[in-house]
């Protein structure tokens, strides 16, 4: 399988550059208000739900020809979220194809929540194109993950193994089905009092509740940024905030996107 299989996006990606952020000369601190606080703040995506592990059933082996195994990593989005009771079912357009729980660390026999090892059964030749979808329920959040793409797989052969296969789950969230790509640099942002420097955060807000964050290191000062922000439908309206964490100061930038 190519590495980048999982990596692409049956759902919405847009890319957006920031327009509406674009700074002139005389840009005022009222492009911005201004918050001093004392710690630095927790800014995070709440990937939390209220569903149900689904009734994922285990397919039976003697309906197909051949199988191939992946070995399937959890992106670090989400690995403070993983535990035993999470499960990842590999599908061939709506057929269920393989079902896997945490794998065992084989060197100290006890569950990683972090990898799923899953045997994929098939009838194919490995000439098709196929459309493939992997779901992994969360238990701790109660929320599926999915993605799709299209793959051409090869009969017997294991993935994951000599290239990482860590698929991107939390731009298929069934909490946040939409998702855009808000490309940012230094020079499309109001100009603020103190300089861009590594380590401070910028975070998308709808209302209060975060959409997305980003912890700065030297890109935007050099190159722009991409910011994914997660939406719960399309047309929503975001805030812009900016985390100095020399000055403790959070910038909330008055223009929206």
């Amino acid at each position: 399988m190519n590495k980048n299989i999982l990596y692409s996006t049956a759902i919405l990606l847009a890319s957006l550059a920031l327009g509406a952020c674009n700074s002139d000369d005389d840009d005022k601190p009222s492009d911005y208000t201004l918050e001093t606080v004392s710690q630095t703040p927790t800014w995070q995506v709440d990937w939390s739900g209220n569903e149900l592990l689904p009734d994922w059933q285990e397919p039976n082996p003697s309906d197909f020809e051949n199988w191939t195994v992946m070995l399937v990593q959890l992106e670090d989005a989400l690995k403070p979220y993983a535990s035993k009771d999470d499960a990842m079912a590999f599908f061939v357009y709506d057929e269920l194809r393989g079902l896997a729980q945490p794998a065992i660390n084989a060197s100290e026999d006890e569950t990683d929540a972090n990898f799923f090892l899953m045997k994929a059964f098939g009838n194919e030749t490995g000439q098709e194109t196929l459309e493939v979808t992997l779901k992994y329920y969360c238990s701790q959040l109660k929320q599926v993950f999915s993605r799709t793409a299209q793959m051409r797989y090869n009969v017997g052969e294991v993935y994951g193994i000599d290239e990482p296969l860590v698929p991107q789950f939390t731009l298929g969230s069934s909490k946040y089905p939409v998702v855009t790509h808000l490309v940012i640099s230094a020079a499309n942002l109001p100009t603020i009092d103190v300089p861009f420097a590594a380590g401070d955060l910028l975070a998308a807000f709808a209302d209060d509740e975060c959409r997305g964050t980003y912890t700065l290191d030297d890109n935007l000062l050099n190159a722009p940024i991409t910011l994914p922000v997660f939406g719960r439908q399309e047309h929503e309206v975001y805030t812009l905030k900016y985390y100095n964490v020399a000055s403790r100061r959070i910038y909330t930038f008055s223009k929206r996107f």
